[in-house]
């Protein structure tokens, strides 16, 4: 098993370990609240690794940046209002939806043509998430819901600017993640307003413990893709589904029903073809560049 692979599976414990603190501390925090001293303990690890590592804030793609900060922000907060009221499979389930939505916009705003064969398994994601919500059914449909659909349309803006500021090589992966730590903290504060709640101890070590979970997370998830194939790594992320249902079981005594099973299945299963196409065009696409070359 190759590194890249490793340090993803960790990266998906470690983003699991995060959703389990974020519910246990809903019990008793508000959502502002929580967003705010997630995104305030990970900005100060997060200042200390580019201290030491003498990375440097750039001066071009500012816009760019806020842009992907506030959607990011605005997706950890949304996140973190559905861990409040649903188990902790289904919102890692739905938040797969942004695999459909990155697609979806990548098409509209970065005009890219639709790989070839894509049609099916984004029908197969929406009946994935119609079975996972059911809105058809009153008495199970969760409204918590709508904010991990929320999340997956920011994540998938925010995935889809990523893609831009990395590609032009000006922009270090700490500097991204740092302005999305920011705008989550600001957003986090202004929703929490006067109301704030003083932690006590127990809580106060669940906010540092987030903090650093998260950013580990984040430093595993980027050593992974860079050490191994893409594809594959991608691929080994929707282990996390895996570890979320197993704590929501193990912790917080969740089940799954047969429909969220089924649709999960959907919406992985499509996600997971969706990701092979788009990296097969990518691949295709470098392919002909070279040829172009030599020629």
């Amino acid at each position: 098993m190759s590194k890249g692979i490793i340090y993803m599976i960790f990266s998906a414990l470690a983003f699991s370990i995060q959703n389990v603190i974020v519910k246990e501390l809903s019990y008793t925090m508000e959502t502002g609240e929580i967003a705010f001293f997630r995104g305030l303990f990970s900005s100060v690890l997060i200042l200390g690794l580019m201290r030491i590592q003498h990375i440097h804030f750039s001066k071009s793609d500012r816009p760019t940046l806020v842009f992907r900060g506030i959607m990011g922000g605005a997706g950890m907060i949304c996140i973190f209002y559905a861990l409040r009221g649903m188990p902790l499979a289904d919102v890692s389930i739905l938040s797969q939806l942004s695999a459909f939505f990155v697609m979806l916009f990548a098409a509209i705003f970065l005009k890219e043509v639709l790989p070839k064969g894509a049609g099916m398994p984004l029908i197969v994601i929406i009946l994935g998430g119609c079975l996972v919500v059911r809105p058809w059914n009153f008495s199970s449909f969760n409204v918590y819901s709508l904010f991990v659909m929320a999340q997956a349309v920011f994540a998938a803006a925010a995935y889809t600017t990523v893609s831009k500021l990395t590609g032009s090589g000006r922009h270090h992966q700490y500097e991204i993640v740092l302005y999305f730590l920011v705008c989550a903290c600001i957003s986090g504060a202004l929703l929490m307003g006067l109301d704030f709640q003083v932690p006590d101890r127990r809580e106060w070590s669940l906010y540092v413990a987030l903090g650093i979970v998260t950013v580990v997370a984040q430093i595993w998830m980027t050593d992974a893709y860079a050490k191994a194939n893409p594809v594959v790594v991608s691929f080994v992320a929707y282990i996390g589904v895996f570890f979320n249902a197993l704590w929501g079981y193990m912790i917080f005594d969740e089940t799954l029903t047969g429909l969220t099973i089924l649709g999960g299945i959907g919406i992985i299963g499509g996600s997971m073809y969706l990701t092979k196409l788009k990296h097969d065009k990518i691949a295709q696409r470098a392919s002909v560049t070279v040829r172009r070359q030599e020629n």
